[in-house]
């Protein structure tokens, strides 16, 4: 490829400090997927990062790059590649190079967009253009295809901040022949990254009327853009719409309407929001959870602050809600939520274990689902063994750094549980069978939650 052959590789120090910046978290979905490698990968991963960090010169950067993709595998090398674009690291350009080098190298539509974008970012428009032109020619079969190659451009260039280029692409999408339902859904869902929720409701009108039916996803997409921008009478309207077009209200849209009214704050529709779902049985999803309790002010304040009076029950923490919070809708909020199904998908029960999993919950989220997890443990027959699976920080908003399970340690240290780091997986406390029980024993009968 040319375009990016051509270039090489940035100063690692350059590198390094554009490592520290990183573009809007919703345009990176697609390579956040690819990334997403995890165990062995995540490892290596680092390892690769920390010997890039280390190289004094742009050919010693090379070499480091060239040896890991041609030792690793596929996915090892395209999770790498995927997490220097996500960083906008100026070495994901050498790096993508010698991934179009490699014996399995398929076109990525999402890359090749991600790495032109970042071309163009760096100043490098000239090559940027003819990646794009190189793509399209050499890759790229019909209409259709250079319709979503446009797509992934438009997501591309919005998130790095170049609004005008990726009106652009836009521009010359519409203006092409396309048909086909996966344009309009692509269309759909790059102009709702952009921030464009009309536009996007337009695509989504033209693709009913060209009979192409559109699924809930492309509903909820609509609904969120509006209300992440604080149109909460659009967001309900175009929910609302769903039902004209024959789609039943599910967990997706429902969820999204949810984490929309917490993004604004609105305490009261989401309350009435959260009733609706329940009556509807629809369940909230951990996302939701995180969403619906990080936006209670005073519940954060009580997490952050961590002081004596620490309420260490659920009937004990919606008091104190109902004491001391300005919003007369926080402690019901709450106590909404502990009615609901997350905390049974976040524990497993077996016959030897029973595991409550953190993973995916914010600080303040985990600190509501221990109480009532405690609760719940109770009044059951515990298996041989009981843990709690923290993580060590893969997943915080500070790679490393397990907010996590430092909170879990302090709180259920604070209850008096037997539970302690395991000595084989820093990321989980754990406890026999006997201590957990004699402990639970010890603890004082629950209140009724609301009386």
């Amino acid at each position: 490829m040319p375009a990016v052959a051509s270039l090489s590789a940035p100063a690692p120090a350059q590198a390094a400090a554009a490592r520290r910046r990183r573009f809007s978290p919703a345009a990176s979905v697609s390579l956040r997927r690819v990334a997403s490698g995890g165990g062995s990968s995540w490892r290596s991963e680092r390892r690769l990062m920390s010997e890039l960090e280390r190289t004094v010169t742009a050919g010693a950067a090379e070499r480091v790059i060239r040896s890991y993709v041609g030792t690793k595998s596929e996915r090892a090398a395209l999770a790498a590649l995927s997490r220097l674009l996500m960083d906008s690291d100026p070495l994901a350009i050498p790096f993508y190079e010698a991934v179009t080098q490699a014996r399995w190298f398929k076109w990525s539509s999402v890359h090749a967009a991600a790495v032109a974008a970042l071309l163009e970012v760096n100043g490098s428009t000239g090559e940027s253009r003819s990646l794009i032109s190189d793509s399209i020619s050499q890759h790229v079969q019909s209409n259709d295809e250079v319709a979503l190659f446009y797509c992934d451009l438009m997501a591309a260039f919005s998130s790095r901040g170049l609004k005008d280029r990726a009106v652009d692409f836009y521009t010359e999408l519409r203006s092409m022949p396309h048909t086909g339902r996966k344009a309009y859904m692509a269309m759909i869902k790059s102009l709702c990254l952009m921030g464009l929720a009309s536009e996007a409701e337009e695509a989504l009108r033209e693709m009913v009327s060209l009979g192409y039916q559109p699924e809930a996803f492309q509903f909820g997409l609509v609904a969120k853009c509006y209300g992440k921008s604080g149109s909460l009478v659009e967001m309900e309207r175009v929910i609302a719409s769903m039902s004209d077009a024959g789609i039943r209200l599910g967990t997706g849209a429902a969820n999204i309407v949810l984490s929309c009214y917490s993004f604004c704050c609105d305490h009261s529709k989401m309350l009435a929001w959260l009733k609706k779902m329940r009556k509807l049985r629809i369940a909230p999803t951990a996302k939701a959870y995180n969403f619906v309790l990080n936006s209670c002010p005073t519940l954060a304040l009580v997490v952050q602050e961590l002081d004596p009076s620490l309420p260490l029950s659920t009937a004990g923490l919606v008091k104190k809600l109902k004491s001391v919070s300005t919003l007369a809708s926080e402690a019901e909020l709450v106590h909404e939520l502990l009615a609901s199904s997350v905390l049974d998908k976040a524990t497993k029960w077996s016959d030897t274990e029973v595991k409550l999993n953190l993973h995916g919950f914010s600080t303040i989220a985990a600190y509501v689902l221990m109480l009532q997890w405690v609760d719940v443990i109770k009044g059951r027959t515990l298996p041989l063994e009981v843990s709690v699976v923290c993580g060590i920080g893969k997943h915080s908003d500070v790679r490393g750094e397990p907010k996590v399970r430092e909170l879990a340690q302090e709180v259920l240290s604070r209850m008096g549980s037997p539970l302690r780091l395991s000595t084989r997986n820093k990321g989980r406390l754990v406890a026999k069978r006997d201590r957990v029980t004699q402990w639970l024993a010890s603890l004082p009968v629950p209140e009724e939650v609301f009386r």
